[in-house]
C-alpha cells in the first residue's frame, strides 16, 4: 500500500496487482472511488461481494467487516468521518485462503 496524498479525513491510495487486505474494520464509515485498475471488496458483514472498477464508487458503513483483493495495480480515493483507525479480523494467510475458496463463499456478487 502506498499513500500518494493524504487530508486529515481522504487519501489518495494506491495498491499494487495482486496485493490483498486482511478482514478488518473502522469506527468510521467510508467513502470509496477507485481512479484506476480494479479490485474486489467482501462485505463480510453484510455477505456480499463489489467488483470495483475505475468510477465505482462504494460506501462502507461503521463497523462492518471487509476484505479486498486487487486484480490490477489500483488507485482510489478514499474519505472517512473523524480519526483514522484499522482493526484486523483475520491474519493474511486466512485472507489469501478464504479468497482462494470465494466461489464456496456463498455471497452475492453486486456489479
Amino acid at each position: 500500500m502506498k499513500i500518494v496524498r493524504e487530508s486529515p479525513t481522504s487519501a489518495i491510495v494506491s495498491f499494487k496487482a495482486g496485493s490483498v487486505e486482511p478482514a478488518h474494520h473502522h469506527t468510521f464509515g467510508h467513502d470509496l472511488l477507485v481512479m484506476k485498475g480494479s479490485k474486489r471488496v467482501w462485505n463480510l458483514t453484510k455477505e456480499a461481494k463489489y467488483d470495483l472498477v475505475a468510477g465505482d464508487y462504494l460506501f462502507t458503513p461503521a463497523g462492518d467487516v471487509h476484505r479486498v483483493k486487487y486484480f490490477e495495480d489500483t488507485e482510489f480515493f478514499i474519505k472517512w468521518e473523524g480519526k483514522w483507525d484499522i482493526f484486523f479480523d483475520e491474519e493474511m494467510e486466512a485472507a489469501k485462503v478464504a479468497i482462494d475458496k470465494e466461489a464456496e463463499d456463498g455471497y452475492q456478487l453486486i456489479k
